[in-house]
């Protein structure tokens, strides 16, 4: 399979010659950023020293055949290295290196624009390799672009309802006791007013609870469709419900495809919703979870100002924009923990209501959100959303609501 991307990369031929005059090669971030990077090498000739990732897990193991070393370990062994970063979270990983003047960083779009991945060796299927890819490019393209405000992704939650009731969702629906639907009208208005003030949506997200438990759906997916500045809409389920009429001819659109979370027998009705996408020409990538990050646990935890940072630039989701009851904000934890009620008002820094604010301050919230330096106080309460967080076994299930501590709004007076 070669995967091309439609995005353009300069200087591609001056940079692979950089790395072939380089005596010291590191590839920070391992996993299937990681993987990729070390594939792209070896189609080159080149060879790499060893990679570099910020979990402390991975540090002194091998991966692809290279010793895993620390940032720390990096910057003291490899002081004039070229540093390769294999990971969504270039910016932050680009600034633990700043320190290290002599240091070239290069993120990998050079590599990832076009590539052969017949015999890479990666622990996901080659589809997702491509979705990865097509993801990856488009947040160095946009980042790189400073005129424009380019999005790599909106969750849009249609619903807090779900057909299963797992007591570790990282989207925190087991703690929500009378579970609601988003209200359509203050959807639509409030997606119409952010697709205004953007050049570009990478990928609309739609999620829930369980997005088929949401009816009214099709009209969502009419809307969606209807922006040309959106590129990919993707639907997260996780396989008990197969659409069907109105909603299955909603959805039957190139730019609009399936990512199935298959939990086994819970997940019960997967192979029809495989069967029914593949007979109507809907693309979707299915693939079974055993584990889950243990992130999900909500509580105050005392930290410092750059354990938070770390907190922040590590998080797997710290510009996965939300888009809830109206608000939007820059995480869905944050998004979660404000709707619940589950962290103190004074303590609120992320919602914007998109209706009340005028296009300049609304794109200027965009940009603010996207800033790699700055944390949320509802990071406070997160676990974090990385790989050094514990794993447990996905989608264990509860029989009821799980107790929250909550913190009222008082009302004024």
């Amino acid at each position: 399979m070669i995967y091309k991307s439609e995005i353009k990369v300069s200087d591609v031929d001056e940079r692979i010659q950089t790395l072939k005059n380089s005596k010291n090669i590191v590839v920070f971030g391992t996993g299937n950023y990681g993987a990729l990077a070390h594939h792209a090498l070896k189609e080159l000739g080149i060879n790499i020293d060893c990679f570099c990732d910020n979990n402390e897990d991975n540090w002194g193991t091998d991966f692809i055949g290279h010793k895993v070393i620390s940032p720390d370990e990096l910057i003291n062994a490899y002081p004039e290295a070229v540093v390769l970063i294999a990971s969504l979270r270039f910016k932050y990983m680009a600034q633990q290196l700043e320190s290290a003047t002599k240091i070239m960083v290069l993120n990998c779009d050079f590599l990832f624009g076009q590539l052969d991945l017949t015999n890479i060796v990666a622990s996901t299927s080659l589809s997702r390799l491509r979705w990865m890819l097509n993801l990856y490019m488009f947040a160095v393209s946009s980042n790189n672009d400073t005129e424009s405000i380019k999005v790599k992704s909106l969750d849009i939650v249609v619903t807090e309802k779900c057909t299963l009731k797992c007591q570790d969702c990282s989207n925190l629906m087991q703690y929500y006791e009378k579970p609601i639907d988003n209200e359509l009208d203050l959807m639509l208005a409030s997606l119409q007013k952010f697709m205004t003030n953007v050049d570009e949506l990478h990928e609309a997200r739609v999620i829930g609870g369980e997005p088929f438990m949401y009816k009214r759906l099709p009209q969502l997916m009419n809307q969606l469709l209807s922006y040309g500045n959106c590129k990919n809409i993707t639907i997260f389920t996780n396989g008990t419900i197969v659409p069907k009429g109105e909603m299955l001819e909603s959805i039957k659109n190139d730019k609009v495809s399936l990512i199935i979370s298959d939990y086994g027998s819970l997940s019960k009705n997967t192979a029809k919703l495989k069967a029914v996408l593949d007979e109507n020409g809907i693309s979707y990538i299915a693939y079974e979870v055993d584990f889950w990050q243990d992130c999900a646990k909500v509580y105050y935890r005392e930290r410092t100002h750059e354990e938070l940072k770390k907190v922040f630039g590590d998080c797997c989701v710290n510009d996965a924009l939300t888009l809830l009851h109206g608000q939007l904000y820059a995480c869905p934890f944050s998004a979660h923990v404000t709707n619940l009620k589950a962290i103190p008002p004074e303590a609120y820094d992320d919602e914007v209501v998109l209706v009340d604010l005028s296009d300049d301050e609304l794109k200027m919230k965009i940009r603010a959100m996207h800033s790699a330096d700055r944390y949320l106080n509802a990071c406070t309460y997160c676990a974090g959303r990385d790989y050094s967080v514990g794993r447990i076994e996905a989608a264990l299930q509860t029989k009821a609501p799980l107790p929250l501590k909550t913190y009222p709004i008082k009302e004024q007076r």
